[in-house]
């Protein structure tokens, strides 16, 4: 019997969970995505690279998802055995909000594995690699800054216009490019395609041209030369290019073995960093505690109001760590105080709720926060309806 509803509980929880995690996921990526198609476009950047920067974001963005969408999961599911008098049927048997936590709790201690996982080890390499994609279209490394259909001035004397930019701006087609040089000369040079390499002294960079043609043109012959080409090597002095930064130098792109190996490095952004990624990987586990009290409704009222409250809860404890973390990174305050306090606060008032929900006779935690709502509520709506009595 007991098996049937941890498998009922388990079910009316995966499905709100996964619907969650979806729908939040993609909506915050396509807010982010219509700042990178302005981003890449400004910068003159192919559009597919945009897929490539979105894609390397899901894990940071998963980092909020997760706790948030295992709330609503176990909060919906709850709030549905309420309403529909089944979970007043379970505690009559003599199941109690104890027993009934269980599979939420296997639920999140699998999260808790995917958040690790996540979090210590994928976002770190994600998030180094957006960060390498966003500068190689500002700085136009390896051509991602060349606009398609424009004329593009790459100093000492070469202006180069292409037809269209590929696999991030490394694949050029349809070239055409003109280099005056000091003496005088003009080359009119024109290619299938090419693309950009660096050497390995990183000094220059290398337009290689494939099947095109040159065109000499020199006031002191009679007639331009011709030539045609199977591959031109055309070099580019460009002393300000910068190849992108060694993955590390920021906290947040490193792996949690990284990070706990440079514990005592001296350097606080670390320490910060790791404790900071701690809490949020253990506090998936308090979730479910948090979601059943609030789930619990008045079969009367039937309001969302629990919905709310944890949702609230759970951005202001994120936002909380990020502040602690900035902090503590500086060296400004110690991270067990920045950090651990305040999920030290948050584990408090999660215990406070569910105590309430499970051990108090009739216990709705948000009872009294119920009553205060239906005041102003009522309050608010009798104002209005005077004030459209009078006009």
């Amino acid at each position: 019997m007991l098996k049937k509803i941890d498998y009922y509980i388990l079910r009316e929880t995966i499905v709100p969970l996964v619907m969650t995690l979806g729908i939040a996921a993609l909506l915050l990526l396509l807010e982010k995505m219509l700042s990178l198609f302005d981003f890449v476009i400004n910068e003159g950047g192919p559009i597919d690279i945009v897929w490539q920067m979105l894609g390397n974001l899901m894990p940071q963005y998963l980092t909020l998802v997760i706790p948030l969408a295992m709330f609503l999961g176990v909060l919906l599911a709850i709030r549905k055995l309420a309403l529909n008098s089944e979970l007043d049927a379970l505690l009559a048997s003599g199941v109690s909000l104890n027993r009934l936590i269980i599979p939420c709790i296997g639920i999140a201690a699998f999260l808790l594995i995917v958040n690790v996982i996540v979090v210590g080890f994928i976002q770190p390499y994600s998030r180094y690699a957006y960060n390498g994609l966003y500068f190689d279209v500002r700085s136009g490394a390896l051509g991602a800054s060349i606009k398609a259909g424009e004329f593009t001035d790459l100093g000492d004397g070469l202006t180069l216009r292409i037809e269209e930019s590929r696999d991030s701006g490394r694949e050029l087609l349809d070239i055409f490019a003109q280099k005056e040089n000091e003496d005088g000369r003009v080359l009119a040079i024109t290619a299938k395609k090419g693309g950009f390499f660096i050497t390995p002294d990183e000094r220059y960079l290398i337009l290689k041209l494939f099947d095109g043609t040159i065109i000499e043109l020199d006031s002191s012959q009679a007639k331009p030369r011709v030539l045609n080409f199977d591959e031109h090597d055309l070099p580019l002095n460009v002393p300000m290019f910068e190849q992108f930064r060694a993955r590390g130098e920021d906290a947040r792109e490193m792996t949690f073995l990284e990070l706990w190996q440079e514990r005592s490095s001296g350097n606080d952004s670390y320490v910060a960093a790791l404790h900071a990624r701690t809490a949020r990987a253990l506090s998936i586990l308090i979730v479910p505690f948090l979601a059943f009290p609030l789930g619990l409704v008045a079969k009367r009222s039937g309001r969302a109001l629990g919905i709310t409250v944890g949702i609230v809860i759970l951005l202001v404890y994120h936002k909380v760590l990020e502040f602690g973390q900035a902090f503590s990174a500086e060296g400004a305050i110690s991270p067990w105080l920045s950090i651990w306090l305040p999920t030290f606060l948050f584990i408090l008032l999660t215990a406070r709720l569910y105590y309430i929900g499970a051990y108090k006779v009739g216990g709705l935690p948000l009872r009294r926060l119920e009553i205060i709502y239906e005041v102003v509520v009522e309050a608010i709506t009798s104002l209005i309806s005077r004030l459209r009595t009078v006009d």
